[in-house]
């Protein structure tokens, strides 16, 4: 017994396969576009490889503008730094002309104006920018770090600095070896407080607080020194110690007081107490009397408080049964701030932590110009990001005082470790530029491989697929001419 099928019946298994062929066709000339994947319905799992692929591939080629932006950055503070380190060439051969015992007036104006045009320089250079943020600020990076202490006239200020004696390499193997283990002596200032009394020159270590005389450090150690004898010799030396002023306090009797003040107990300098980070030396009041403070009104708090005299400091001297208030040496100098800060960013190079040491681009004022007496780790005050700078600035007032003794015997040891500061920024900042060129190679190979990958899970093979577009173009046009001729005629055909 035979089927029959409606006209009904047959027009639409004929509409239905030809619709199939027409999506073919469709999806063969979707795929012309290179990629077979674009939806998850072509292949799920090939999709879901696409997919971390091109997701590792937006993360690389971040990483490589991080990268580029990381280099163009290094490359432009290593210019700068290149620059501040000839200028500083040029600023230790000035020191060293200084430190000559034939300079006339003339030379000593001469060298003077020269070094301080060069200071100027370095601090023009130092604020340098690269688009709208500058290179040294740290991250206040759109806050111009270096600027001259003014007055209220906008005049450059002087202001009265604390001297510090800057010791040479076998003074400090002698006086601060233990203190000194793991640390760059070529690339940090070890310095002694100068103290001044009764006419005579003091110097005082303030890691320990003894204090020895001018003519031993300059000279007199050198005998012991010479016997191999070190830091541990060195106090034996001294002259007397610092006495903290809470020394014969109430708390102990009359005995105990004795006793502590002729102990040569040493005490550490908490330098922050005299000073600010910048060296200046602080100032106290005058007036002492708890009852006027208690006591006096607006106007005698604004007197007392206008009559200000530099700080001083207790030094019990060896054989003394009572401690000397001694004078802190200083000498007026300009002073230079920096407003920027300590911190770093980092322009990450590659996934996972984020490595501190190796992904930071920026120097800030710590790096560039080091720390002195006045702002390093154990005076008690905060880094100053200048301190080279203003130590640049006592070589300059020190020359115009035409003090060739003080620049053989410290200048020329600042100068110098003044450069290496410089060199040491200019060495970690080549270094990292380095490192950020190897990985922006590595990051090129892997970008390659990515896209191969990406390549390989939905490129469309273009031969074959030519092939097949051609056969399912020809399948469609024959079954609409053939669907002409085999399907019934409509009611409309007769009309």
């Amino acid at each position: 017994m035979g089927i029959r099928m409606s006209s009904n019946q047959f027009m639409y298994n004929y509409n239905f396969s030809l619709q199939n062929a027409y999506k073919r066709q469709t999806k063969l000339f979707e795929d012309a576009d290179g990629s077979s994947l674009h939806r998850p319905s072509d292949d799920s799992i090939a999709y879901n490889k696409l997919l971390r692929y091109k997701n590792n591939l937006s993360e690389n080629e971040q990483y490589q503008s991080n990268v580029k932006n990381g280099l163009s950055w290094m490359h432009t503070s290593d210019s700068a730094l290149t620059h501040i380190n000839e200028i500083m060439q040029t600023f230790v051969t000035k020191t060293v002309h200084a430190a000559n015992d034939d300079n006339n007036e003339t030379d000593w104006n001469a060298i003077a104006k020269e070094m301080e045009a060069e200071i100027q320089e370095v601090v023009s250079t130092a604020n340098s920018q690269q688009g709208d943020r500058f290179l040294f600020s740290g991250q206040r990076d759109l806050v111009q770090p270096f600027n001259w202490e003014k007055n209220a006239d906008g005049a450059v200020a002087v202001a009265s600095r604390g001297i510090a004696k800057t010791l040479d390499n076998s003074q400090v193997n002698f006086f601060k070896n233990e203190y000194t283990k793991n640390i760059d002596t070529n690339a940090v200032l070890n310095q002694m407080l100068t103290l001044e009394y009764n006419g005579n020159t003091y110097y005082l270590d303030t890691q320990n607080g003894y204090v020895y005389d001018k003519e031993f450090v300059d000279d007199g150690y050198k005998e012991i020194f010479n016997k191999g004898l070190t830091t541990t010799y060195a106090t034996t030396y001294a002259v007397g110690h610092f006495s903290p002023v809470t020394l014969g306090s109430e708390e102990d009797d009359t005995s105990d007081s004795d006793e502590e003040t002729t102990t040569t107990t040493s005490y550490k300098v908490n330098v922050s107490d005299y000073f600010t980070n910048q060296g200046i030396i602080k100032q106290v009041s005058a007036s002492t009397s708890e009852d006027e403070e208690d006591t006096g009104s607006d106007d005698e708090e604004t007197d007392t408080s206008s009559n200000l005299v530099n700080a001083t400091i207790q030094i019990l001297f060896n054989g003394d049964e009572s401690t000397t208030t001694v004078n802190f040496a200083t000498i007026q100098q300009q002073i230079v701030n920096y407003a920027g800060n300590m911190e770093y960013f980092s322009m990450v190079k590659l996934n996972g932590a984020v490595q501190t040491e190796s992904d930071t681009v920026n120097v800030n004022g710590k790096d560039l110009f080091g720390s002195d007496i006045f702002d390093n780790e154990e005076s008690g005050n905060t880094y100053s990001g200048c301190a080279m700078i203003n130590e640049m600035l006592a070589v300059l007032a020190k020359t115009e005082a035409h003090d060739s003794h003080w620049m053989t015997s410290d200048g020329i040891t600042i100068s110098n470790v003044a450069q290496s500061t410089i060199l040491v920024a200019q060495t970690h900042v080549g270094a990292r530029s380095q490192l950020y060129e190897s990985v922006s190679t590595m990051l090129e190979t892997q970008n390659d491989i990515i896209t191969e990958d990406i390549t390989n899970v939905s490129s469309t093979d273009v031969a074959q697929l030519a092939t097949k577009l051609m056969e399912a173009q020809t399948l469609y046009s024959m079954s609409l001419s053939l669907g002409g001729r085999i399907l019934p005629l409509s009611l409309a055909d007769y009309l």
